[in-house]
């Protein structure tokens, strides 16, 4: 079986021993994100009628919580991911949002402690339903879920062509770093600009479209330059987070997770 850490998105893990017996009802299981902080907890409910609820969250998921069902194989177990439910607060509203999943994974005990193992990678492509919030005013059912959908392929698009590239893999799990590099402009430059450098003023910024140019696919270059990426960052950041973590572990076959017994 071959094993990645998640030093793909440069979090770095440390890992324990635990007792190899399989997992008890109500079982717990953390990859740490540091001593005191877990990066993702693995939750086991009782079992009814052969079958245990699943939840998985923590800072990996970035505000998303997954939901599933599991049944005990041997020391271990197999589980269905079913839905990923996802909020998020900013200063002037928040959103939340659900997808239907159809993935799959194991959890089995190893030498050194657990191993959560992706059987079939479940896609985050089509949300089930959205709800947003801005200011006073509410964007529910078809509304909701139209403009979500939009923003989510929006944020697909640009983390794909961002994780594709070298010089920008690195950006996943580094929020500071992502802003900087899709907004200079406002979060500042690495570089400074040229003076006369070519600027489209949209949503209140001169944006360097210069910049845009040279960083940019084409077919991303209209959405940095009206303001549209910035403001789908400005309401929903983790929303970005998220897309790195899924397709550097979630929408990955066969990518493994050590975790311990908590």
């Amino acid at each position: 079986m071959g094993k990645f850490g998640l030093a793909l998105v440069g979090l770095g893990f440390v890992l324990f021993a635990a007792c190899a017996t399989g997992p008890r009802p109500s079982a717990t299981f953390n990859a740490p994100l540091d001593a005191r902080k877990p990066s993702l907890t693995v939750r086991f409910d009782p079992p009814k009628d052969g079958l245990s609820a699943v939840w998985i969250s923590g800072p990996l998921l970035q505000g998303a919580t997954i939901e599933g069902e599991a049944r005990s194989d041997g020391d271990g177990w197999q589980i269905n991911l079913l839905e990923l439910r996802w909020f998020n607060n900013w200063a002037n509203g928040w959103t939340q949002a659900s997808f239907l999943l159809d993935g799959t994974a194991s959890l089995e005990p190893e030498p050194s402690g657990w191993s959560l193992e992706i059987a079939r990678a479940p896609q985050l492509d089509s949300p089930q339903s959205a709800s947003i919030r801005y200011f006073d005013t509410y964007e529910r059912k078809v509304q909701g879920l139209e403009e979500f959908s939009h923003r989510w392929d929006r944020i697909q698009a640009v983390v794909g062509d961002l994780a594709a590239k070298p010089s920008t893999a690195a950006l996943a799990g580094d929020s500071r770093g992502l802003r900087r590099f899709l907004f200079p402009e406002i979060y500042g430059y690495d570089t400074p600009p040229a003076p006369a450098h070519a600027k489209v003023a949209a949503q209140g910024f001169d944006w360097n479209s210069d910049y845009t140019k040279g960083h940019f696919s084409e077919n991303l270059r209209f959405l940095r330059d009206s303001g549209t990426l910035y403001r789908d960052f400005k309401e929903t950041p983790g929303l970005w987070q998220l897309a790195f973590e899924w397709k550097a572990f979630w929408g990955r076959e066969g990518a493994v997770m050590a975790l311990t017994k908590q």
